[in-house]
Formats: C-alpha cells, structure tokens, sequence
C-alpha cells in the first residue's frame, strides 16, 4: 500500500514540473506603458453630459417668452362688428349768455346724414341747459375718453356757479355714442353690473382719480348710505338721449379699454368721485 502512494507521489510531482517548463517556453505578451501607441492621435474621448435642469427652465421660460400674448380688442372697436366707422373729431363752441361749452363734432363720415344726427344729438345733450336767473356761470370742455371704430366715448367737465353760492360746484358728463346704432351707450349696455356692485361692497378691483380721496374715506360714504341699492342705482346711469330730461343717478365712461364711473359725492370729495375699474371690457 505504501508503495502505491510513493509511485502516485512521485507521478504528481512530475506533472507539476512538466507544467512549469511549459509556461516558461511559452512567449511573453509585451506590456504596453503608453496608450498613444494604440489610440490614434487625432482622437479626442467622447464625452456625453446630461442636459441639467437649469439648461430645460431656460429653454422652456424662451419658449413661452417667444410664444405671441392674445390681443385684446378694445370694446370700442369689438361694438362696430364688420361696419367699421372712420371719422376725425373736431371742436366746436356753444355760448348763450353766461353758458359756455366746448363740444365735440364728428366730421368725415362716410355717410353724412349718420354723421349729422349724431353731431346734433352731442349737441342738444350737453347744451341741454336749465337757465335759472341766479346762475352766474357755466363752463363745460370736453375730452375725447376712446376714439373706436364702434364707439366714441366723451367726457365733459366744468363748473357752475350761483350768486350767494359759497363755492361753485364741479360738472361732469358723459357721452359714449353708438356709431351704428347712434344711441347712447349706457353703463347697463356696456358693464356687468354684478361684477361692478361686487367692487362697490368690497371696495376693490378699482382705483379713485380723484386727488386727495381715500379708498376707506369715499368706502365709507356709500356704505353709510349715499347708495342704498347699488344695482338700482346703476341702471339708471348715463343720458337717455330719447329722454334728455331725465336726471342720470351718475356717468360712465371708457378709457383705454377700462370702464370709468363718476359717482356723485360730497362736495369736500370734489362732488363727483372718478373711479377706474382695473378689468378690461
């Protein structure tokens, strides 16, 4: 037995040493220490980074800033429809005793009789004027608010004065005329009302013209009852040219596609209070 694994010993030991001469007769595959040797010297490595995410908000934000706004067409161009009105406005005077007033009047229409009865109704509105004997002065000037292709709205401002009056009393006027229908366009025809009472209660969404009036001061006038029914109110403002002699509760205008109301107020707030609602019509 023994001598079994002597002979088994000694057959391994040889299959070792045989195996080890094998791999030194073998050649040696030769090291290479510099890299150009094998990569061409006109490349470059490739290098591929991931879009950051400062890179995707900037070409995003230049995407929506070169994308067009939505224009808005001015109420007063959106009224006429497809009878679109050309015209050019010039001034004219009236004057009857103490009573002085600058109006305007429409002139190169294409339709001259359209052109006349609707001069003679800017006319007979703002001349329309009680004579009382102790009247020592009245003086009205008009600027044109919106000069559309539908519509051409006008505000008129003056004073009045009254011998034995402390103070004379400021003037305010409106006319926003129809240039198709030739009707005055009234605050009902032209506002949502729901939308204007809200400002009114909440005394938001608007801004006061008038110089030296509070927000809260003039909040505080129609809350306290100057205004009792802020709906009723307003839809009786503006002239009704079919009845002239009707008293209007107050006026309405636009300018720069903004409505714009005069509600009459104390004379310490100036008599009328000029308010600029923020929404476009």
């Amino acid at each position: 037995m023994r001598r079994y694994v002597k002979i088994i010993s000694i057959v391994g030991i040889l299959a070792v040493l045989a195996t080890g001469c094998g791999k030194k007769n073998e050649p040696q595959k030769e090291i290479v220490d510099d890299f150009e040797e094998i990569v061409p010297a006109a490349s470059e490595p490739v290098i591929i980074r991931e879009e950051t995410s400062d890179t995707l908000e900037s070409t995003e934000e230049s995407e929506e800033a070169s994308e067009p706004e939505t224009e808005i067409v001015p109420y007063a161009d959106r009224v006429a429809g497809e009878n679109v009105v050309t015209y050019e406005i010039e001034t004219a005077t009236y004057e009857e005793g103490v009573v002085k007033i600058t109006y305007p009047q429409l002139v190169n229409m294409d339709d001259q009789e359209k052109q006349q009865r609707i001069n003679e109704s800017i006319k007979s509105a703002v001349a329309h004027v009680t004579t009382d004997e102790n009247l020592s002065s009245y003086e009205l000037r008009y600027e044109t608010a919106t000069k559309g292709a539908g519509m051409v709205s006008f505000i008129f401002r003056g004073t009045s004065y009254y011998e034995g009056a402390a103070y004379p009393n400021n003037l305010i006027r409106t006319l926003n005329i129809d240039l198709n229908t030739e009707k005055n366009v009234r605050l009902k025809d032209s506002a949502d009302l729901s939308a204007v009472v809200s400002s009114l209660e909440m005394a938001e969404g608007y801004q006061i013209v008038n110089e030296g009036v509070e927000l809260s001061d003039f909040s505080a006038f129609l809350n306290n009852g100057s205004v009792t029914d802020y709906a009723i109110t307003l839809l009786d403002f503006d002239l009704d040219l079919a009845n002239p002699d009707l008293r209007p509760a107050g006026f309405s205008a636009i300018r720069e596609n903004h409505l714009v109301l005069f509600i009459e107020a104390e004379h310490a707030m100036g008599d009328y209070v000029e308010l600029e609602f923020q929404t476009d019509l």
